[in-house]
């Protein structure tokens, strides 16, 4: 069986993938964190845009272990706010010298919007997804899922910005559906099953 290094430590992304390549039925790769490689410092994810930082993980992961490479960037783009968080969702509410989580991202994000009447909170979660394969081989793939900004949290499932993020076709933020739900409208969904088209794929370059 070969391997696939999924460049991250987040056990929550780890799950979600495994489950969307199980479902679509990739079975011959064995996949792998970067909790295999504790001496690993990965790079500074300088792009200004979520496939610039895919590419800049997934290339130095794979130089680093000599493994195909499956690394993705995803955040949030609100339309009202310019597209911010954009590259930034992971550190919104960061400032010089301090760290905060996803609880104070999520309350910056609810105070930016708190002037911005319903109708006018469209949103969308970006993914993009890379495959890099150590002899420099590099493939770019993008999803997207379009919804709203709520008012107040809604939700106890999923992690980041889920909770706020309103499907109004379901009536549900994304922390209201189920896993399965979840991996069939979302943005890393709808680019893990592309990448995982081409892992299925024979006659692939990939190793």
């Amino acid at each position: 069986m070969k391997q696939l290094l999924i460049a991250t430590t987040n056990r929550h992304k780890l799950k979600e993938i495994a489950a969307i390549f199980n479902e679509c039925g990739v079975s011959d790769w064995e996949l792998i964190s970067l909790d295999a490689f504790p001496g690993y410092q990965p790079p500074d994810e300088d792009g200004d845009t979520f496939a610039a930082n895919a590419r800049i993980k997934a290339v130095s992961a794979a130089q680093m272990s000599g493994l195909t490479t499956l690394a993705d960037d995803s955040g949030l783009s609100v339309a009202s706010l310019g597209g911010a968080p954009g590259v930034r969702s992971a550190r919104y509410a960061d400032t010089p010298g301090q760290t905060h989580d996803d609880a104070a991202n999520r309350r910056k994000l609810l105070a930016e919007l708190r002037q911005t009447p319903p109708g006018q909170r469209q949103a969308a979660f970006v993914c993009a997804a890379v495959l890099a394969t150590p002899d420099g081989a590099v493939t770019c793939l993008e999803g997207r899922c379009e919804g709203e900004i709520a008012a107040a949290e809604r939700g106890s499932g999923g992690f980041g910005y889920d909770c706020l993020f309103y499907l109004p076709q379901l009536d549900k933020t994304m922390a209201e559906l189920s896993e399965e739900e979840k991996n069939s409208l979302s943005h890393r969904g709808a680019a893990m099953r592309q990448i995982a088209a081409l892992l299925r794929e024979p006659a692939n370059s990939l190793r």
